[in-house]
């Protein structure tokens, strides 16, 4: 399916945002707060304000190039991935005042995005942007020369120049309540969790779900307790219980909170999605793969009564009934029955705390408590529940729970899977 168009400054199209000159002194009455634009940036990019997939959209709100340049944002950086949050946010108030919510049409919504919010509390300083406007030297995805005071940089293509460098603490002790992605995010770990995990494999084992109070953790760069030649992984979440195959949420816990079971939902239409890319379930550098090998169907966000919610919340591949359906990254299932509406359906818990839900199956094939690894059949596409006709409802969550969904293609895509 290709990029929305919501930040693209192409008129006509539905969604899109009309080019327009650079606004100032835009009335506070056409603003939001920071909290309502995290919100939006979970739904647009996983809340990655930095990210670039090379896709041509930008930064945690998805500015397009032109979007970016119209409404001021070169005062701040060459690109909003460049930017500071708040000066993302800056340059987002301003789209919004002259284009409404209606630039985020997939997320705007389910955030709360209107025009009558209160003024985002955000200092956009030109600062930091000035030293990303002069210390980047290539093209998108090579990593740019950081301040004079350093003499190398990571290479991480999603973090601005400017960035602060890692942090200088060799090592750090687990303690209760530690994941290994808030470790990275507490101590500023070049690469995230990924490389934290990466590089002290050794001691924390096969599972980064896994860790455990008092392990010592190298955050230089080198094993504390063995050597180990580094993966890049998915982010680790809290730690989970001592055994692997206990799950950490009761299976019906997600089937209570689903659709109303009054309105069946239509079935994706193979002629509206022809031309659209399927999905890969080969696994990438990432560790991630497409959830089954089919035509994108009906998109997430899409609006219709046919959803109790109002819209569609998950991402809808057109498959024949029995085709195998695969864990789009490794994780422990936390719940696999009916659930409901959703007919038969599969949630898994991944390491980087986001949960993964395949609906509408015919056939399970793993249980509660059960650890999957990436790319596994954990069972089959069909009708059940309530649909009008056999295909993969894959949905991205916060919680394992419903309505708390994600774009789930705007997620696979940031983790290398070309769909």
């Amino acid at each position: 399916m290709p990029k929305k168009t919501r930040l693209a400054l192409t008129l006509g199209m539905a969604g899109a945002i009309v080019a327009a000159p650079l606004i100032t002194g835009l009335a506070t009455a056409n603003a939001a707060s920071v909290s309502t634009w995290d919100k939006v940036a979970m739904g647009e990019s996983s809340g990655n304000w930095h990210i670039n997939t090379g896709n041509g959209f930008y930064g945690g709100l998805q500015f397009t190039q032109s979007t970016w340049n119209e409404f001021g944002g070169q005062q701040y950086a060459p690109r909003a991935d460049l930017a500071t949050k708040d000066q993302q946010i800056a340059i987002a108030e301003k789209v919004l005042a002259v284009q409404g919510p209606g630039a985020w049409p997939n997320t705007s919504g389910p955030a709360g995005l209107t025009k009558g919010g209160p003024k985002a509390a955000v200092s956009p300083s030109t600062k930091s942007s000035d030293s990303a406007a002069t210390s980047v030297k290539v093209a998108p995805k090579v990593a740019e020369k950081p301040a004079a005071t350093a003499p190398t940089a990571p290479k991480i293509e999603v973090v601005p120049a400017a960035a602060k460098p890692a942090s200088t603490t060799t090592s750090y002790s687990v303690v209760k309540g530690d994941s290994l992605s808030k470790i990275a995010a507490d101590k500023d770990v070049a690469g995230g969790w990924h490389k934290l995990y990466a590089d002290n494999r050794g001691v924390i084992g096969s599972n980064p779900n896994l860790i455990k109070v008092g392990q010592k953790l190298s955050l230089s760069g080198k094993a504390a307790a063995a050597t180990t030649t580094a993966t890049k992984v998915e982010a680790a979440p809290k730690a989970a219980p001592k055994t692997e195959t206990v799950a950490e949420t009761k299976p019906s816990v997600s089937v209570k909170v689903a659709p109303k079971t009054a309105v069946k939902e239509k079935a994706p239409v193979a002629a509206k999605v022809s031309s659209a890319k399927a999905g890969s379930t080969s696994v990438n550098s990432s560790g991630y793969v497409a959830p089954v090998n089919g035509a994108l169907g009906t998109a997430f966000g899409t609006g219709g009564k046919l959803w109790s919610s109002g819209s569609h919340t998950g991402q809808d591949f057109v498959v024949g009934t029995g085709t195998p359906v695969k864990a789009i990254t490794s994780g422990t299932v936390v719940s696999a029955g009916n659930g409901g509406a959703y007919g038969n359906e599969i949630v898994i818990k991944h390491a980087d705390g986001k949960y993964s839900q395949y609906a509408h199956l015919s056939s399970i094939g793993v249980r509660a408590g059960a650890t999957v690894s990436t790319g596994q059949q954990i069972g089959l596409s069909g009708a059940t529940g309530n649909v009008t006709g056999p295909h993969l409802h894959f949905e991205i969550r916060t919680t394992p729970n419903y309505g708390s969904g994600i774009n789930p293609l705007t997620y696979l895509r940031a983790h290398g899977v070309n769909i």
